[in-house]
């Protein structure tokens, strides 16, 4: 009999000790929060306000009507881009989760969050790339004479002409209106210097060759000081971004005073702002500001979930969207001054029309902009500040890239909080030698195939799902009780519920369909891709979209299963439906203290007593009491 007892209390302790090891091993560390809100509104403002804001919305407002392309540009950071940044913020900061583990409210969609992570993740592989660059023109910068200045090197050919010794307008001119076979049209020096010395350019994407050593070094450079800044997650860049949030402003208002003081400057500025009605009623320029503004507030890419999970749970953070959204127009907008007011002073300097002379991305940074730095007085001295200056756009947002993959491990697998810093410095890694291949002579074909492909198509539909979740299947009431619980109001709700529910899901399908019928393949000049090149593009969209229909079939199977055994009138397949479609069991403020009304205290005893007793039915019992209360 003793001894009987003797082995039921033994069994029994060792149960208890299982059960402890297993609880210890799951425990995780807390998530960390900002130290002051100020370092997550400027995060917000560096992961907002990137080179997008400088290189890219100058050009497409000339492109789209000039000053005329500001009102729909306004409309649809009204109706779709403020919308939805705040829809992330809001969702974020109430599961304090990244955007890979944040879409639980319905089971059915969780691979959305993953799917705007993958957006990142390949973002953040060539916009590194880009930091690189602007790291060789830095240290090129450093010098009393710049390198493309002149013509006179071992990289320049025949065709270049500089256009301080030479008028290049009557050459030009002949050769676009004439359109002659035997015509030469002269290249300008720092074309030569970007392609021939910078990139090694070759001539297609079927010669890659291996990478240059002087870009892998600032590749490699440019993933140290990312991993540095990040190390400690938003302990240690949320320090940085005091420095590296502001500086730029104070960049781009020395060059707006230095550029109107340039011969030229007003012919650039009014051909900035001159305003083509005509142009808003056509469809395209409405595209265009839609594209524009989802990549410049990097909606649906996930960051702004990431930054706003790390927010203490009643943060006002409505206060911080309204800021930023206006900040980072506002920027777009003032950016145009220092950028056409030095391209009018280069199209004085060269005699070429200001349409010519205007580029966008790279070709705007490191070509057209650094011809006007060499010809400008003290131009070395402007040249470093203005490269500095994109060095430290590029951080804020890739640093917003990077944590979205991060956060998303961390919260999806708990147990690596503890081994934080090695997960970071593996996702540097990895990444560097992913990004290898476009430091090669034919990486540039690579990187303008991902920057047309990887991050464009999905973006749009991953803004289209988030809307309709939110709206239509969770709820529009639901999650504005849920903002409630953090703000102690309700705020702005009928502009919510017209944008969440009508203009938002109306507006992103349409972009998102125009472009596929508009859409069409890249180019590198006139050199065309090759047909398996862009299947390596379409992947690249599949590859982040494919997460939501293999989830959601994951996520269905199992439902059917749970619902399987439930006795209820209702068809099987509608019960998988309910079951599937309704939140998932870890839905809701990841803090106890932070949960009331709907959302019941988490039971830390609940792994205890499932694996004690051996409850091997335990996921089906609670699945079916939840779906009984449905």
């Amino acid at each position: 009999m003793f001894d009987r007892l003797k082995s039921r209390f033994s069994s029994r302790k060792k149960s208890l000790e299982q059960v402890e090891s297993t609880i210890s091993e799951n425990k995780e560390e807390d998530r960390e929060e900002w130290d002051r809100p100020m370092e997550f509104f400027l995060s917000l403002i560096g992961c907002s306000i990137g080179l997008g804001n400088v290189w890219r919305y100058p050009y497409i407002a000339f492109k789209n009507g000039g000053g005329a392309f500001i009102i729909p540009y306004f409309c649809v950071y009204f109706l779709v881009g403020t919308p939805l940044f705040f829809l992330e913020m809001s969702l974020g900061q109430f599961t304090s989760s990244g955007s890979a583990a944040a879409f639980k409210m319905s089971r059915m969609f969780k691979g959305l969050g993953w799917a705007t992570a993958i957006n990142s993740f390949l973002v953040s592989i060539y916009y590194n790339v880009i930091i690189a660059w602007c790291l060789f023109y830095f240290f090129a910068s450093f010098r009393r004479k710049l390198q493309w200045s002149d013509c006179g090197n071992w990289w320049n050919t025949p065709r270049c002409v500089n256009p301080e010794t030479e008028n290049l307008s009557n050459s030009t001119y002949f050769c676009n209106i004439n359109r002659q076979m035997n015509c030469t049209i002269p290249i300008l020096p720092p074309e030569e210097y970007f392609d021939n010395y910078v990139l090694r350019r070759s001539d297609s994407i079927d010669h890659l060759g291996t990478p240059s050593w002087s870009l892998t070094l600032c590749l490699l450079l440019a993933w140290i000081l990312v991993g540095l800044c990040i190390i400690q997650g938003i302990k240690s860049s949320g320090k940085v971004v005091y420095f590296t949030a502001l500086f730029p402003y104070v960049v781009i208002f020395a060059l707006i005073i230095r550029g109107v003081t340039l011969p030229g400057a007003r012919a650039g500025l009014t051909f900035y702002l001159k305003p083509n009605w005509q142009k808003i009623r056509e469809f395209d320029v409405w595209i265009a500001a839609a594209s524009q503004v989802t990549f410049s507030l990097s909606v649906a890419f996930g960051p702004l979930l990431g930054y706003a999970s790390f927010n203490k749970f009643h943060a006002n953070y409505l206060r911080d969207c309204i800021f930023v959204t206006a900040c980072d127009c506002f920027t777009s907008v003032f950016a145009g001054f220092a950028i056409f007011s030095v391209l009018g002073y280069m199209s004085f300097k060269t005699g070429l029309p200001i349409e010519q002379v205007a580029k966008a991305g790279p070709g705007l940074a490191f070509i057209a902009y650094p011809q006007a730095l060499a010809s400008m007085p003290g131009g070395p001295f402007w040249a470093v500040i203005f490269f500095f200056m994109l060095l430290t756009l590029g951080l804020d947002s890739q640093f917003a890239f990077a944590d979205v993959i991060i956060s998303g491990l961390l919260d999806t697998f708990k147990r690596l909080r503890r081994h934080k810093m090695f997960v970071t410095i593996g996702y540097c890694i990895v990444c560097f030698l992913l990004a290898l291949p476009i430091c090669a002579p034919g990486g540039i074909y690579l990187f303008i195939l991902m920057n047309e492909y990887a991050a464009n198509l999905s973006v749009y539909l991953c803004g289209f799902f988030e809307f309709i979740l939110i709206a239509y299947i969770y709820g529009f009431n639901n999650f504005m009780e849920d903002i409630r619980m953090m703000l102690g109001k309700r705020p702005l709700e009928p502009f919510w519920f017209i944008t969440w529910c009508v203009t938002g899901p109306i507006i992103t399908i349409v972009v998102f369909f125009s472009s596929i019928i508009r859409f069409r393949t890249p180019t590198a000049g006139d050199y065309e891709y090759p047909a398996y090149a862009n299947v390596l593009g379409w992947l690249m969209v599949c590859s982040s979209l494919i997460f939501i229909p293999l989830i959601m079939i994951y996520e269905c199977i199992k439902a059917w299963k749970v619902t399987n055994r439930i006795n209820e009138h209702m068809p099987h397949y509608l019960r998988m439906l309910t079951y599937v479609s309704q939140p998932d069991d870890e839905w809701g403020p990841i803090k106890n203290e932070n949960r009331s009304g709907r959302y019941k205290p988490k039971v830390e005893s609940t792994d205890q007593t499932n694996i004690a007793n051996g409850d091997e039915n335990f996921a089906f019992d609670f699945g079916t009491i939840y779906l009984t209360r449905l």
